[in-house]
């Protein structure tokens, strides 16, 4: 769930159902309540090859696959879900920042996992039609859970390079999720480390291609 609703189960019993009142269908998409109870919602289909697209294939196009995810701090997206890792995955991150790239404390490059791909289940179904229609905190918790199973299993298909950013020690380390991009250069600058490594992760990436391309 939304790291803001702090696991209150009052606010995460609500909070899917008044989702699409505030942000249309996006806010039930992103709940995981979109389409009809028998189909897989948005986000599961874009971890898979279906009718609607080929998403892992075109993802799977991308000689290199990087993920920066916020380890704590980050009020809309939780470490878990930006890394792509499960609570059993989630090991203490380093304090210190790696040289020249304040910040970011931890690169892991996990390869592929062999996998027929993210399904949806008939227990997944009836638990999407019950955070749909008479939602609670427990059948919610359940549905959630059997879909952050199945997107895991779909998006772990591919290799991806996760990169581990944590701004314990910024001045304002609240607002790391527009720290990691640097939403305003001004107030959130505290990222031009996470930055930095973007730039010199694309610059080894083309220098790669080049080299291969002239072998």
């Amino acid at each position: 769930m939304l790291p803001f609703l702090l696991g209150v189960p009052i606010l995460e019993k609500i909070a899917a159902p008044i989702a699409p009142i505030f942000a249309g269908r996006t806010g039930s998409q992103l709940f995981l309540t979109d389409g009809k109870p028998n189909k897989p919602p948005l986000l599961l289909r874009m971890a898979s090859n279906c009718e609607d697209g080929k998403f892992i294939a075109a993802l799977g196009a991308f000689s290199c696959r990087i993920l920066y995810a916020n380890v704590s701090y980050d009020h809309m997206v939780g470490w878990r879900t930006s890394s792509i890792r499960r609570e059993t995955e989630l090991v203490k991150p380093p304090r210190r920042s790696l040289d020249g790239y304040k910040h970011v404390v931890d690169v892991e490059y996990c390869p592929p996992v062999l996998s027929d791909g993210p399904h949806f289940p008939p227990e997944a179904a009836k638990a999407k039609e019950a955070a749909q229609n008479a939602p609670s905190t427990q059948s919610t918790v359940e549905y959630h859970e059997i879909l952050e199973e199945e997107m895991i299993h779909g998006l772990q298909q591919l290799g991806w390079k996760k990169v581990d950013v944590s701004f314990h020690s910024a001045f304002w380390p609240f607002f790391a999720h527009n720290n990691i991009h640097v939403k305003n250069e001004w107030l959130y600058n505290a990222g031009v480390g996470v930055v930095a490594h973007v730039a010199e992760s694309l610059k080894q990436q083309e220098s790669s291609t080049f080299i291969a391309a002239n072998l």
